[in-house]
């Protein structure tokens, strides 16, 4: 009987391991990020509940500044976003926040919830 739980117990584990490795791979290293993401001038930012990242400004990025304008009331409106990107912290000489964020994949964007919170940038 102790051999028997042994063996399930091995089998799991293996099995486990086996399984996020190839998560991590099939992903290419990239993850999912779900926040509110606002891009003024040159800079974009998206940001979550835990993180902030800098956005790296390639054609993605551009193609969802484009999709999320019809959604904005101001130039400094956020808009909800869901994208699969690559996370570094490679240094960058435009980009000083500590993580960086190369979207890979535009998964959804729709309009922000107002809150209390969100800093408004000018004068209403």
């Amino acid at each position: 009987m102790k051999k028997l739980v042994i063996l399930v117990f091995a089998i799991t584990v293996l099995g486990c391991k086996n399984n996020s490795k190839n998560n991590t791979e099939a992903t290419n290293d990239t993850t999912i990020i779900t926040g509110n993401y606002i891009f003024f001038e040159d800079a974009a930012v998206l940001q979550n509940d835990v993180e902030i990242y800098g956005v790296y400004l390639n054609d993605l990025a551009k193609e969802l500044n484009e999709k999320a304008a019809p959604l904005k009331t101001n130039e400094t409106d956020m808009v909800r976003v869901e994208v699969k990107g690559i996370i570094s912290a490679k240094e960058d000489p435009k980009i000083l926040w500590e993580k960086k964020l190369e979207i890979v994949e535009i998964i959804s964007i729709s309009a922000a919830k107002e809150t209390e919170n969100i800093l408004k940038l000018g004068t209403e």
